[in-house]
């Protein structure tokens, strides 16, 4: 595994500095060392828009002008995580690139302490989910007012649009599904419903752990943050409790191999989520559900043609794969 991510995150470097010239990655590794009186050492996981080094107790990210962070914006979901996230600081320019520092949240991602997370009937990863309830609960607490919201209506009538875009292209084992979600759109867009940060990439890279004891230490890459309702990103918890496969040669699907034991774990998580939002209501729970399958659906649900254009997706998309995996999984009576 360290040598496949040390080659991608090289891959990675590469053609961001080719796309991002003349920088150099030497000119970024002298930057962040000026500012930390540290060296700089590249991250093991990089992402495409942007280069990141560790220096010290810091990280130092230098980002594409068209990836440039909303810093105003990423304050008060910072506030809506507090403990959870590292405040990014503006630190310049160096050529076009951006420039931004922030604390280490330590540990390492979820992908690297897979070996020890899962040992032992995932033991650790027990203590990882609590956590990672809190984590959610703390955008239900901590929200401020201060945070500039979409329009309510315009959010439900845009989220039906796509729902039926949706129910109209994709396979129609999912109509069914689709279908009981489109009246439950009005309750989860309603004012008594918050309105919160919803992390946009919620995989394994970027959640941090302590490997020794599964504690949660950071979640990293906010930049795609959107504003909805609260239980849109829960269903990323599905990331936890299984492992992707490679496409199986017998069907050449993706697959999505879930933990023995990851009913009692999916439990263990929603528990402490009811719980740490202040004992959930039955409506509650209900509207907790119907918003994690929107999120589902709306993550996975899509695809790219060539020109950018957002699609439903095809049988041989492995985002499908994974919806359809989690499905079977979670929603009674998806076949």
């Amino acid at each position: 595994m360290e040598k496949s991510l040390a080659a991608l995150a090289a891959y990675q470097i590469s053609n961001f500095f080719q796309a991002n010239g003349p920088t150099t990655q030497a000119e970024c590794d002298d930057r962040a060392q000026s500012m930390t009186g540290q060296p700089a050492t590249p991250t093991r996981l990089q992402g495409g828009s942007s280069y990141t080094v560790l220096a010290g107790n810091q990280v130092v990210q230098f980002r594409a002008p068209s990836a440039a962070l909303d810093l105003d914006f990423l304050g008060h979901v910072h506030t809506a995580y507090a403990g959870f996230m590292p405040l990014p600081s503006d630190e310049g320019r160096l050529g076009e690139l951006c420039v931004y520092s922030m604390q280490d949240v330590g540990g390492v991602s979820m992908y690297l302490a897979r070996d020890s997370l899962y040992a032992d009937g995932c033991s650790l990863l027990r203590r990882t989910l609590a956590d990672f309830a809190r984590f959610f609960a703390s955008a239900w607490h901590q929200t401020p007012a201060a945070l500039p919201q979409p329009d309510r209506a315009a959010l439900q009538s845009t989220y039906l649009a796509q729902l039926q875009q949706l129910k109209a292209g994709l396979p129609p084992r999912f109509g069914s599904v689709l279908q009981h979600l489109t009246p439950r759109v009005k309750d989860i867009t309603a004012n008594n419903w918050p309105l919160v940060p919803n992390h946009g990439d919620l995989l394994e890279n970027n959640i941090h752990v302590d490997a020794r004891t599964g504690a949660l230490t950071g979640v990293c890459d906010w930049a795609d943050t959107q504003i909805g309702p609260f239980g849109m990103s829960v269903g990323e918890i599905e990331n936890l409790l299984g492992i992707p496969k490679a496409a199986n040669k017998q069907t050449a699907r993706n697959e999505h191999a879930y933990h023995a034991n990851h009913g009692e774990l999916r439990a263990l998580f929603y528990d402490e989520l009811h719980r740490a939002i202040g004992g959930a209501s039955p409506h509650d729970r209900e509207r907790i559900e119907d918003a994690r399958l929107l999120g589902l659906f709306f993550m996975y649900g899509w695809r790219f043609d060539g020109d950018g254009n957002q699609l439903p997706a095809r049988e041989d998309d492995a985002s499908l794969h994974h919806l359809d995996a989690v499905l079977r999984a979670t929603c009674d009576g998806f076949h």
